[in-house]
């Protein structure tokens, strides 16, 4: 792949995201998840052109003339190949016919757990409620591969263990290891990875700009650091083509994805 030098932050970001992607992949993603949904459209437009992706509606491959700015907009069931019902999504994660989804945390930690409940030690009586893990729970068990997306890396976001496990990652329990949890933690500042075989967190590549002890700083978790660290990929011309002229001529993405200050 042929990179540029002249990019922006949300080029970068969404790429990342992008080529998380295979061809082939049959992927899902939630509800407010807009940027997810870029990701899934880039992918389409350059790598990935058989990718199949499944919204919140259960509407299958929509291509909008316009970006919406929720995954859960009616505009979608008029651009889609077709559509089936949210429980139909379940059953196929449930029988291994669904490859990648998109989850996100309010906090994440170094296990890959993703908390989207409760900021507080009492449940009952939290600091702050958050909305919940709609099917995040069971998608990170039943999907093949987990993208996390956290938009905002820092100690308050990447702690040591979260408070209330919404999404179980990859943890112990009284049965064993558990067979789940995210593959990557792609946020503003880096990529992390996890070894399937000893269940650790790696960094994985480092975006433009931030560096090992940047990323040390706003992490609470402890985390495998390699010999050799790459950097993370920079877009290239033909994704920053694709975005500019098909994925998201309204430049809506501007808007989502500002850079880390």
């Amino acid at each position: 792949m042929n990179s540029v030098k002249d990019y922006t932050y949300d080029e970068l970001i969404l790429s990342t995201l992008g080529r998380q992607l295979k061809d082939r992949d049959r992927v899902f993603i939630g509800v407010a998840s807009p940027v997810q949904m870029m990701a899934v459209l880039l992918a389409k437009a350059t790598h990935a052109p058989n990718l199949l992706y499944f919204t919140i509606l259960g509407t299958i491959n929509p291509s909008p003339h316009r970006l919406p700015f929720s995954t859960g907009d009616p505009h979608l069931f008029d651009c889609c190949e077709n559509a089936i019902t949210f429980p139909e999504i379940f059953d196929l994660a449930n029988n291994g016919l669904m490859d990648v989804a998109f989850l996100s945390g309010v906090q994440i930690d170094q296990f890959g757990s993703l908390n989207m409940s409760v900021i507080g030690e009492d449940y009952d009586q939290p600091k702050v409620r958050l909305p919940g893990g709609a099917g995040g729970p069971i998608m990170i068990r039943s999907f093949r591969r987990i993208i996390a997306w956290r938009p905002n890396h820092s100690l308050r976001n990447l702690v040591n263990q979260v408070p209330f496990i919404t999404s179980p990652g990859w943890i112990s329990s009284a049965k064993g290891t558990r067979h789940g949890g995210p593959d990557v933690i792609v946020t503003n500042l880096c990529v992390f990875s996890f070894d399937r075989r000893d269940r650790n967190i790696h960094l994985k590549s480092i975006h433009p700009g931030a560096d090992v002890d940047i990323i040390k700083e706003q992490t609470r978790f402890p985390f495998q650091i390699p010999r050799r660290i790459d950097s993370t990929p920079l877009p290239t011309q033909e994704e920053k083509e694709a975005l500019t002229n098909f994925v998201d001529p309204q430049r809506i993405r501007k808007l989502l994805l500002k850079p880390p200050t």
